[in-house]
This record gives C-alpha cells, structure tokens and sequence, in this order.
C-alpha cells in the first residue's frame, strides 16, 4: 500500500476547506502545471457549497444529481447520512468562470451517500437542462495512464479562485476503490476545494468520468508547507450500476405469494429496470393490501385486519422491519396513497372508496391516520393506484382504464373519467408513481405506459412503450409517490419575489427563497398558473407574465412589453382548470386562459365575463379547486364561493372567526393557508371542501406552518394546474 492510500483521512483531507466566498480572489492562474479551463469546457463540472463550512467540486452524472466527495457534507465527526443536506447546499453547473451567470444554479435536497467510498450523490432541486452529465468510464484507471483533473479549488496564489482549472495527471498505482496520482507536470497538485471533482480519460475527444478527487498532501498549494507530492482518488469507473440505480425515479415495491417484500427500480426516461430485489425475511403474516408512503414506508394490511408499518432499511439487501399501527382494516382490499397526505382504501364487496388523512410521514397510531371520511360507493375498479394529488386510477375488469378526481363526500365528491374503453381487464396490477407514468402487469410482464396530461381526464394522449419487462409476478405491488410539495409564490413592494414551499403531510416549511432580480415595477396582484408560470399586474394596470427559471435560488424572465393594460384588478387567482378570476373593485370577473403561457390576452386570456357586476367586497380571494373560490370579509366570516361553466354562482359561509386576515392561499385539496397582520401564515384543512360547510374545517399542522415574515401579495400553484415540474422522488 503507498504512502498515500496508508495515511487516514483527516488533517489533509480535500473535504475540509474554506467555504466560497469567505475569501477573495481574482483571475485564477492555477497551481503551477494546471490551466485555466477554456469557458464552456467542462460544462458538466460543479461547484458545491455546504452551507458556510466549505465549498468542493463535483460533476454532473444525471440531469438531477452531481457527484462529490461524501466528506464535503460532513459536520464534525457525525457520518453523512441519506436524506437531506445537514446545511443549505447549492450547486453551480456548467459556470467555468464563477463571476458570469453562466449555467444553473441548485439547491441540493438529498444526499445518497455510497456506503464503502469517499463518495455521495446529490439531488437537485430541478433537473439541469442544455448541459450534457458526463459520461462513465467502465475501464479502470491504469498504471502510467494520463487523467485529466479539474476543480474549483485552492491554487498556488489564490484562496477562492474564480475559474475552473484543470491539469493531467499520472496514474501510479491502483487498488479496489482509490487509484495514486501525481502529477504529470512539476508543480501539478490538488488543493483544497479540489474534493469531488472529476479525473477525466478522454477517448476519441469526449471525457469520461473514472474517478473523483479524494486526498491530497496539498504541496505547492497556497499557505501549505508540505513537501510530499501526489494524491488519491475515488473510483468511479465500477460504480456504474451503483449511480444508475440511485438515480432511477421509479420505486416499485411488492410483496411476494410467500410473503417477502420485493423492490424493483425503474428508470422513467429509458424505461430500464435497473435493479430488482426480493427479501430473504418473510413478513410473517398474510398480506391483503399495501401502500407505499415515501422511499423507505409501506404500510401493509393483513388478512385480519391489523396494519402494519413496514420500514425498509436497506435495499441491497433488501431488508425492513415493521410495527403495528391499528386494527380494523379487515374489509379493505385495495390501498393507494398520493404522496400529499390523502390513503385511500377500497372496501371489499360494497365498492365503498374511503379516505383518510395521515399527518406523518411515518404513521404510528391511528391518530396518524384522522378524518376518516367516506366519499361514495361504486368503486368498482380492481386496481387501485394513486395518479397524483387527490387523484386515482384503476382497471376495470370490463377493460376500461377510470381515472377520478376525489374532493370529498357529498355534491362535487369525485368526478370519474375514462381513458380507455378496452384492453385493460387484464391487468392485475396497475400503479403509478405519479407525473403520467402508468406501469400495467399481466401475465406478460410489466408494461409501461406515459399519460402526457394525466389531469385532463382524457386518454387520448396515452401512449404505450414496449412491452414487457418479465418478472413481475407478486402477489401485491404499490409504486412510490412522487411527493410534491404546496407551492407559494409572493411579491414584495420592492418588486422582488418569494419562494417557499411546504410540506402537505407535515406542514413543514422545505425551502423558502427571495429573488436578487426585482420585476422593475411595483407589484399588485399575483396568480400561479403552473409550476414555472406566474401572471403579475403593476399598481398601474399593465399585465405581464414571469417565467420562473429557478427556485433555489429564485430566478425569473418576465415579458419586456406588457400583455396588456387596464388590468386593474386588486386580486388574481387561478383554479387550475382554465379560469382566471379577478376582483377589480366590487366587481368580480373570469377569463378562460386557453395557453400555460399566454402571450396575446386577446387569444390567450379570453371570455372575458361579470360573474358579480357589484356587490364582491372582499378582503382576500383564493382558489380552491375548479370554479371554486375562498375570500374574507371585514367581519371575519369565510365565504366560498362556486362558479359553473355558464357564470351562475352561490355563495357559502364557513366560519366566523377568519379576522384579521391579510392573504389566503390554497393549492386545493382542501388545504387551505392564511395569512395575518403581522405576517404569520396557518394551514387549515376542509375534509370535504366543496360540501358548503364549515363544521369539519380544522387548524392542519399550524406548528409547522406558522411562521413570519410572509408577504401581503402570496399565490399558490394549483395542484391541478399541469405542466408540473415541481415532483419529487
């Protein structure tokens, strides 16, 4: 073993080092024997920050994960752990020169560390598009082989160069995981800063990734002393099955005739399984009915009626553990959950569908699973999956393909729609984790199939791709939602815009962020259309539409010339279902929004229409789902409202007590958030929101969802608004 690989990571080690921005610098350039890479060279070469700690290289492997070192993600001694970043983590892709606004700017949201190597990958918040990952080596790093290395790191004469460099590299020796370098230069050396980044091959004019910088004796770096030379890396080369299967989006857990729970994963773009898993401990009990919560909670119903909270702690092996949470779901056959806090359940016999709210992400007791609510009978479908938020789909033994939109009980309960008529009766399995993505299996296998508005309630833009993935024999199958996230958009008086999204389970604030960039006018009235799409009027009436490019940090476009003037309205909201309300003065008015990016109000934001001509004094105005909407009065009262298609409306009152309220917002599902004087937002949530009733509207989690510092001028992005970018796996 050499000198190298002997000495422990610790006080040389690349993960430790200065975090950017802490110390200036100008033009890199580089450590004697590297160069400054050309603009564009590269593009898939990230820079990480780890909060205020320390700041490493990376590389993009996937449009939403960049590889690093795993020790730039530590606090102290404590092991980086899979989940979220212990401090805000933001990744720069495709900026060679760091003082240029050049490629994407992320936040991070999840680590998956490699469980043997200095090595994690993180998660983006969005998916990077126009810049190409780099492609994985297969072949391993030889000895005398010549590697490019690039970093962001600490060079000769600077602390926080603002230029990507890079310099060749001489491979020495070679072992399991790690691979000795040195350079191929005098004066070549990896500095701090430098840990994460790629060790490039190049073959035929493209580089391929073989490893990442790992530790380094750091001679010639500036303030170092040291006079070893050389370095280690970690090797990727072999981690090819590893990065793709972590990567993979689609989660599809079972559970077998004999009792063993399997895992299979799926990635959506090419449609290639990349690992399939079956357990060698049985679950001990008969299984009935199962759901899948989140990536390591299924919740499993036996033959006699207990459920169980099985929880997955590893996947290769694939290994659980499982605890009961309560009784009484004997005559349930079929579960689903949506990922937004709606398990629906299917009872055998009567068809009855029911619904209950879970308030965690890792149910307990039945207090975890409250409001029971029943919404109707005649569910017949013998599949039952989850399509999205208050959203299921199934197959019916006639071979139709249901898709139902769940409200509630009562009027507006559920509404049903058939995407197709026949060649689904004999599926046994269909699931779904979300975003259009369909998976049907039959004795043939799995087939998938993409759904390319799953919201529309038509089936006419569903596509099959080829069949079938063999394999797919369990008795049970349940695919992992791709949780979203309620989304709200603000504006402030200085014309900068908010980001903040929470929880639906929970209620926990994820991110919250404030825009550099102003709009460069001051800001009225605020309605999100879709996920990247905002309509924003100015105190003076112009209209213009802003493009949201990125959450985190906040980034936007907006229209140089406005879409139109005299929109004077002093609020806006949109139902997610094509109608734009307003509320100038007493009066208020609907307009059909016919594009997800309107440019022309004459053909994109039409039917102008009265609903109320006077009389619509209202303090706040939100929208609650298609064609209803939530606004206060002076005196507290908290009215809905309903519009059909024709503009006839009725009006509801559900409570008395909503003073002093500044905003509401709600993406739908009954959830609904407001806002006070002094600018603490609560979350409420209406089992059954278009019932007319107040009696079973209740405070939903108002420890995680309170919080200050709100903005007047909030809008939420429907959840049935489509496209929709914002899913999470």
């Amino acid at each position: 073993m050499s000198a190298h690989r002997a000495r422990r990571w610790g006080a040389g080690l690349l993960g430790v080092v200065l975090a950017s921005g802490l110390l200036g610098g100008g033009t890199a350039s580089a450590v004697t024997g590297a160069t400054p890479v050309p603009d564009g060279t590269y593009a898939f070469t990230a820079k990480v920050t780890f909060g205020d700690a320390r700041a490493c290289t990376g590389a993009l492997v996937d449009q939403n994960f960049v590889v690093t070192a795993k020790t730039c993600l530590t606090d102290g001694t404590t092991p980086v752990a899979a989940g979220a970043p212990t401090r805000p983590t933001t990744v720069v892709v495709g900026r060679t020169n760091l003082t240029t606004t050049a490629g994407r700017e992320l936040a991070a949201v999840a680590v998956v560390p490699h469980p043997d190597r200095n090595l994690a990958l993180l998660r983006l918040s969005a998916p990077v598009t126009g810049i190409a990952p780099v492609t994985l080596a297969t072949a391993a790093p030889a000895a005398a082989e010549t590697l490019k290395v690039a970093g962001y790191g600490r060079t000769a004469t600077e602390w926080v160069p603002d230029r990507l460099h890079a310099a060749d590299f001489t491979v020495q020796a070679v072992a399991a995981d790690t691979a000795d370098i040195v350079g191929a230069s005098a004066g070549a050396t990896i500095c701090k800063g430098d840990a994460g980044g790629p060790a490039l091959r190049d073959v035929a004019g493209t580089p391929q990734l073989v490893a990442i910088s790992n530790t380094s004796w750091q001679k010639g770096c500036l303030a170092e002393t040291e006079t070893r030379d050389g370095a280690t890396v970690t090797r990727v080369d072999d981690l090819g099955a590893w990065i793709r299967e972590q990567t993979a989006d689609v989660q599809v857990f079972g559970v077998t005739s004999g009792g063993q729970l399997s895992y299979t994963v799926v990635d959506s773009a090419s449609q290639v399984v990349r690992a399939t898993r079956q357990s060698t401990a049985t679950l001990g009990f008969t299984a009935k009915a199962m759901a899948t919560l989140n990536e390591n909670t299924i919740l499993i119903t036996d033959t006699g009626g207990k459920m169980y909270r099985v929880d997955v702690t590893g996947l290769d092996p694939l290994t659980f553990t499982k605890t009961w949470v309560m009784d009484g779901w004997g005559a349930y056959d079929r579960l689903t959950y949506d990922g937004y806090g709606s398990l629906y359940g299917i009872i055998s016999g009567s068809n009855e569908l029911r619904r209950r709210t879970l308030t965690t992400e890792k149910p307990t007791t039945a207090n975890d699973l409250s409001r029971p609510t029943v919404i109707a009978t005649g569910f017949g479908q013998k599949t039952l999956t989850s399509s999205g938020p208050g959203r299921i789909l199934g197959a019916v033994a006639d071979g139709r393909l249901l898709s139902y939109k769940i409200n509630g009980s009562g009027g507006e309960g559920w509404v049903a729609s058939t995407l197709a008529t026949t060649g689904w009766g004999s599926y046994r399995h269909v699931v779904s984790p979300g975003g259009g993505l369909y998976y049907a299996v039959d004795v043939r296998g799995m087939q998938p199939f993409r759904d390319a508005n799953p919201y529309d309630g038509s089936g006419a833009d569903l596509t099959s791709y080829k069949c079938c993935q063999p394999g797919f024999d369990q008795a049970l199958l349940s695919a992992r939602p791709w949780h979203g996230l309620v989304t709200v958009y603000g504006a402030q008086p200085d014309g900068r815009l908010t980001y903040t999204a929470l929880d639906p389970v929970t209620g926990q604030t994820v991110a919250r962020t404030v825009s550099q960039q102003t709009l460069g006018f001051t800001p009225k009235a605020l309605a999100t259309l879709n996920s990247d799409t905002l309509l924003v009027t100015t105190t003076t009436g112009d209209l213009h539409r802003v493009d949201i490019t990125g959450t985190q940090p906040l980034t936007f476009t907006r229209t140089a010339e406005r879409l139109g003037g005299g929109w004077t309205h002093d609020r806006l909201v949109y139902d997610g279902y094509g109608s734009l309300f307003g509320q100038a003065g007493t009066k208020l008015i609907r307009y059909t929004v016919t594009k997800t990016k309107p440019a022309d109000p004459a053909t994109d934001l039409i039917n102008r229409k009265e609903v109320l001509a006077s009389g619509f004094s209202v303090n706040t105005l939100a929208a609650a789902g298609k064609g209803h909407l939530l606004a206060t009065i002076t005196a507290g009262t908290l009215i809905a409202y309903t519009v059909d298609a024709a503009g006839a409306w009725s009006r509801a009152d559900l409570a008395t007590t909503w003073t002093g309220v500044t905003s509401i917002v709600s993406p739908g599902g009954g959830l609904y958030y407001r806002r006070d004087g002094n600018g603490v937002v609560t979350g409420y949530l209406d089992a059954t929101p278009f019932d007319g009733s107040g009696s079973d509207l209740t405070a939903y989690a108002p420890t995680g969802t309170a919080s200050g510092g709100w903005t007047a001028i909030l809008s939420a992005q429907p959840y049935d608004a489509w496209p929709d970018s914002t899913r999470r796996w």
